[in-house]
């Protein structure tokens, strides 16, 4: 099918395929390019919201613990009970914790605001007061469950030496509110997971206090900064952890959450202009190589309809392409121009040879018409010739009946005979028996 195209044709379609198979590459390239540009820049950007959220994080509980290790410190010059009043009721405290507390060393409790606590409720056996103890120093402790609010909370502890601890509760909401106030354009979002994968602040509350390997049970990600793909309801999501340092007794890390679909909706754009941009070039491509062939090929097409005049027998071999250039087209005029010539000249030739041939057949038909008319004249004589003697034969063979006749009828016995037209009576011969 393609051998029986015009050659306008085939080059057209040879320089659709290049153009479309340049274009593919170059689409395929640029893809490649897009797509690392848009996953470095991905990674970068969730590098920074990922170090700008656990520096948020650890300035925000830095700053809470810098109020629990003051309080330590003026505790430990006075700790009666009007100093720990005044130091849990300061306002500064109560607006920044959700409660703030002084644990003694003889089991007394003094906490604002107040709250009934269980009459059995003993602050050295809760875990807040050993961990500072153990450290001797400002620790966090991880999430547990509030025995007056049932809610989820962290305690910031200091010991006070040979008094007691002093604490303040801080709840996950708080934690909560702050990892949300990222912005990712609605393609991901934040959580707050422990060294050992425990969710400890998630957007979904439900999630809260579940660990990775229940969130992610088929490919569990591990907890560094490269990016890890995962696949959560049908969907991929890509998850970074971002380490939160500088926090006294715990190892939390800050989980970025990206759907892989939107994140790269960029290059599905890309890939969208780039097919319409590759389809319009080829168009126009086309279009102007159709322009710019037909032009380029007219001496082609000229050629071509003298070549079609001549095969048709009805050629002017005098006519004579025009040669405009000294290209390949013009030499192909120039050889065809001096083709035409020598077959001009080589009929001319033959015509005049062929007029000779023509003079010379008509003086033979002539001379030959001359012999048969005398060849007619001949025979007609010799017809003539042949007659006469056949009359003389006829005479001579009635003679001799005559002859035969009178002798057997007597001498001198007169006998007519017709010659020469008419009868004579002449004697005959005496004829012996």
């Amino acid at each position: 099918m393609f051998a029986n195209r015009s050659f306008s044709q085939k080059i057209l379609i040879a320089a659709a395929a290049v153009v479309i198979g340049a274009f593919a590459l170059f689409a395929l390239y640029n893809d490649s390019l897009q797509r690392k540009s848009i996953g470095d820049s991905l990674d970068n950007y969730l590098q920074d919201m990922g170090l700008l959220t656990a520096t948020n994080i650890e300035s925000w509980l830095s700053g809470r613990a810098l109020l629990i290790s003051a309080a330590a410190e003026a505790l430990a010059a006075d700790a009666s009970a009007e100093a720990v009043t005044r130091l849990i009721e300061q306002p500064v405290m109560t607006k920044t914790f959700d409660y703030i507390y002084m644990g003694g060393e003889d089991g007394s409790m003094a906490m604002r605001p107040k709250d009934e606590l269980p009459a059995d409720y003993d602050p050295r056996q809760r875990p807040w007061f050993k961990a500072a103890l153990a450290a001797s120093g400002i620790t966090i402790t991880d999430p547990y469950v509030d025995a007056n609010t049932n809610a989820l909370i962290v305690t910031l502890a200091a010991p006070v030496p040979g008094k007691g601890v002093v604490g303040g509760d801080l709840s996950l909401k708080a934690l909560v509110e702050t990892i949300n106030a990222l912005d990712f354009n609605g393609t991901g979002y934040a959580f707050l997971v422990s060294e050992d994968g425990t969710i400890l602040a998630h957007p979904d509350s439900k999630l809260a206090m579940k660990t990775l390997a229940e969130l992610f049970p088929q490919a569990t990600p591990e907890l560094t900064a490269a990016l890890t793909e995962v696949e959560v309801d049908g969907s991929t999501r890509l998850l970074t952890f971002t380490p939160v340092k500088n926090l006294p007794g715990v190892k939390w890390y800050v989980g970025l959450s990206i759907d892989k679909a939107k994140a790269f909706a960029m290059l599905d754009e890309f890939r969208w202009s780039a097919l319409v941009a590759a389809l319009i070039a080829v168009a126009g491509i086309i279009g102007l190589l159709g322009m710019l062939i037909g032009v380029l090929l007219k001496p082609m097409r000229v050629l071509g309809h003298t070549m079609d005049d001549i095969a048709a027998g009805e050629g002017d071999l005098t006519r004579r392409l025009q040669i405009d250039s000294q290209d390949e087209f013009g030499r192909l005029a120039g050889a065809f121009n001096r083709f035409v010539e020598r077959i001009h000249a080589s009929i001319s030739e033959v015509a005049s040879a062929a007029r000779a041939v023509n003079d010379v057949s008509l003086q033979v038909m002539s001379a030959s018409n001359s012999s048969m008319q005398n060849s007619d004249e001949q025979a007609s004589r010799t017809n003539s010739v042949a007659a006469a003697i056949n009359q003389l034969g006829a005479a001579a063979q009635e003679i001799a009946q005559n002859a035969a006749s009178a002798s057997h009828q007597g001498p001198m016995r007169a006998v007519w005979r017709k010659a020469g037209g008419r009868w004579l009576n002449r004697p005959l011969m005496p004829w012996v028996n």
